[in-house]
């Protein structure tokens, strides 16, 4: 009998691949326009968007970006004047200001109510969303194609190649780190010519050459702060149970032993000073602290397992641990 999860499964991973054989086949028609010089709208090439004579310059201009917002705007700037309309999306372009509306005609009006008058369709949602779908596929590949697009364009014709969904890369005007960071190998050691690249490795090897060092480590800390966003939102919803409870102080203390290691004081002050600000937590200490001043035994409060006896209590408000520490050092006056 056919393991049908097995198909549908392998079919959505063959699926995967197509789709990233289909950028490169993108990427590939983009590039021999490019090569031709047809590859423009309204007189707007990718050199003309960019500021740039010719590929040469591509590297420099992009390298040249302190912030990944910078780059953002330039691919905004390519998929939106270049390569949506070239390819009869303009309906998708995202247009950077709103066209002010124009009142309705009488005849208009008219039209719309009996629009609305209309009776739907049965597969009309599903129309629509689908429709959703793929405008929102094509989009995400538009932008996906941008640097790797941007890439070969700054490159001499001889040190690339596409074969069969695939991109051949001379790997021998690419630097030590970046043959490193994304073929794996050591340039001093082996002697490697060319390399295949599918559309992942493409982008990464784009982003390597294209992106200030800074700013390659800014990409994957972003993507790796929105994996964890992603994880904390999804690990927070639903019952509370005591598994849940466990993994949630797991993940947590992990966290924490990271920002201590790397001196992230400021990080963790502020999470000091939001644990003593939890309103159920707080007041649940707050009642066992409370019992022994009701006895007028001693004056105390509970930080973390301790209970600490005080007589005199100093608040600083403080965000930074250079803020704290300063202000201490002043209260205290300390030399």
């Amino acid at each position: 009998m056919t393991n049908k999860l097995n198909t549908h499964f392998n079919s959505i991973g063959n699926n995967a691949v197509e789709n990233e054989k289909t950028s490169i086949g993108i990427i590939e028609e983009l590039t021999m326009q490019n090569n031709k010089g047809i590859l423009k709208v309204n007189n707007n090439s990718i050199y003309t968007l960019l500021g740039v004579k010719n590929g040469q310059g591509i590297i420099s201009q992009l390298k040249s970006y302190d912030s990944l917002n910078e780059l953002t705007i330039e691919r905004k700037k390519i998929v939106n004047k270049l390569i949506l309309p070239k390819a009869d999306f303009r309906e998708l372009v995202i247009e950077e200001t709103l066209k002010p509306k124009t009142p309705k005609t009488k005849k208009e009006k008219k039209e719309t109510t009996a629009e609305k008058k209309q009776v739907v369709e049965m597969d009309y949602a599903y129309k629509k969303s689908n429709l959703s779908v793929k405008n929102n596929a094509i989009r995400t590949t538009a932008n996906n194609v941008v640097f790797p697009f941007a890439f070969l364009a700054s490159q001499d014709v001889k040190n690339y190649a596409f074969v069969n969904g695939t991109v051949k890369i001379n790997t021998r005007n690419l630097t030590k780190e970046v043959c490193s960071s994304v073929f794996g190998f050591n340039k001093e050691k082996a002697d490697v010519g060319f390399m295949y690249c599918n559309l992942t490795m493409l982008i990464k090897l784009s982003k390597a050459v294209l992106f200030k060092v800074e700013l390659q480590d800014q990409t994957k800390a972003d993507e790796t702060a929105e994996e964890l966003e992603n994880a904390i939102d999804e690990i927070s919803k639903g019952k509370f149970d005591e598994t849940k409870e466990k993994n949630i102080v797991k993940s947590v203390c992990s966290m924490l032993d990271y920002l201590d290691i790397n001196t992230g004081f400021d990080g963790l002050l502020q999470i000091e000073n939001h644990i003593f600000k939890l309103e159920e937590y707080g007041q649940a200490k707050e009642l066992m602290a409370n019992n022994v001043r009701k006895q007028g035994q001693k004056k105390l409060e509970l930080f973390g397992n301790f209970a600490v006896e005080f007589d005199h209590r100093k608040e600083f408000n403080a965000n930074t641990f250079d803020d704290l520490e300063s202000q201490f050092n002043k209260h205290f006056a300390i030399k």
